[in-house]
């Protein structure tokens, strides 16, 4: 048997000539018109009135393009919703497109104008939102529950209506992405995303675990923000849309979210000693910050002291400093947490995640990073294509009869089928 495994652009063979169990989430057979749903659901929100209504009612407009994953879905939503817009808006001149980069990131304003389909050409503003910009932040207030200070984009604040365009999926540190996102983080300050991402070392977390500090802290954070309106999508992990929904920040988020779980939802019939598990490919495994979270779904299927082979290139090497040292310069979930209390830094709250798995499952790395980094540093295995993953990973194991593939790991939720 031959599975191919997503592996940046591309893809990676695995032969095996033993029984395994792929565990996939759900596809959709037919594909809605999109343009038609999306009209559809910006007049029959839910818990909101008609868009056309609430654009015929401001002056000024902002919308929020949440990180893409999916560029010309994206892109096409983005040129429907604007035409909306557009045509029920007393004032089109006054539209705002934000758009979140990190200072990291180098990239021009005429290249994101691009990516979302040349909004500018339409005689609208591009922002870029940098989180660093402390110039262009605004405190709005803190959050009730976890007093995270919540600094704004000011060009968003200043908008009469706030709309967030994103995508609902699994996410195993913030429960599910979309929704309230479009303010924590893609317009908020980097004190406000740092504060939020501490919160995710406290408590367990999960993918669709929404009642965590992290998640309710992203929900107070809009409010506070103003979030007016959303527009999300639901696609299966090949990327074909399922569902839109549009409205009130919350319920129509949540709404989604049934949905969501439904794609995810992956059964398999019995651990495995062995899990293959792809990040996805590109943009998911450009970092291993960014691929770290497929391992959760390998987690689930295998055995207490199985072993997991994670394929992901990680083309743009480990990740955020903190979590590189998170993974490299402590040897445990405790000490990681240690640090921080004392001395937070973005990448601690996987770099926790990393441990704890460690503590029961052996890793394979199968990924550009340099061997020795990932043997020396890491305590893993490094491997260069799965089928040398396979071969160490039966070194490591007593019994290796039973092998599972995941071939997208970021987007399952397994569920045994013998409970």
């Amino acid at each position: 048997m031959r599975v191919d495994l997503r592996f940046g652009e591309g893809s990676l063979p695995l032969d095996l000539n033993t029984s395994v169990e792929r565990i996939a989430p759900q596809t959709i057979d037919v594909l809605p018109d999109t343009s038609a749903e999306l009209l559809r659901v910006l007049e029959n929100p839910i818990d909101s009135r008609p868009l056309s209504k609430l654009v015929s009612d401001a002056n000024s407009i902002s919308i929020v393009v949440n990180h893409i994953e999916h560029p010309e879905l994206v892109r096409n939503l983005l040129h429907f919703l604007l035409n909306s817009v557009e045509t029920f808006s007393s004032n089109p001149d006054d539209i705002t497109i934000i758009y979140p980069v990190v200072s990291a990131q180098r990239i021009t304003s005429s290249e994101i104008d691009d990516l979302l389909g040349s909004p500018e050409s339409r005689g609208h503003s591009l922002v870029l939102h940098n989180p660093r910009s402390k110039e262009n932040l605004t405190l709005v207030g803190e959050t009730p529950s976890n007093s995270t200070p919540v600094l704004l984009n000011e060009r968003f604040l200043r908008a009469d209506l706030k709309i967030g365009l994103g995508e609902i999926r699994p996410d195993v540190f913030v429960g599910a992405t979309g929704g309230r996102m479009s303010v924590l983080p893609y317009v908020s300050g980097n004190r406000t995303i740092m504060r939020n991402a501490k919160l995710r070392t406290i408590r367990d977390f999960g993918p669709f675990a929404l009642t965590t500090p992290a998640c309710v802290d992203m929900t107070e954070a809009s409010q506070l923000g103003g979030l007016d309106f959303i527009v999300n999508y639901v696609s299966d992990w090949k990327g074909n849309v399922a569902h839109i929904f549009a409205g009130h920040p919350y319920s129509s988020w949540e709404s989604g979210i049934g949905t969501a779980k439904t794609l995810a939802s992956a059964d398999f019939t019995r651990r495995a000693d062995i899990a293959f598990v792809s990040a996805g490919g590109f943009p998911y495994d450009r970092t291993l910050y960014e691929a770290i979270a497929s391992i959760y779904a390998a987690y689930d299927v295998t055995e207490n002291g199985g072993a997991i082979v994670l394929v992901a290139e990680c083309s743009n090497g480990v990740g955020p400093k903190g979590f590189e040292r998170g993974i490299s310069e402590f040897s445990s979930e405790n000490e990681v947490s240690v640090a921080s209390e004392t001395g937070f830094e973005v990448g601690f709250d996987k770099a926790q995640f990393f441990w704890n798995v460690l503590t029961s499952r052996k890793l394979v790395i199968c990924s550009q990073l340099r061997t020795s980094f990932v043997e020396e540093q890491l305590r893993c295995k490094a491997v260069r294509n799965p089928q040398d993953g396979l071969e160490v990973a039966k070194h490591m194991l007593p019994s290796n009869k039973k092998i599972a593939v995941i071939p997208d790991g970021i987007r399952t939720v397994p569920h045994s089928n013998n409970h």
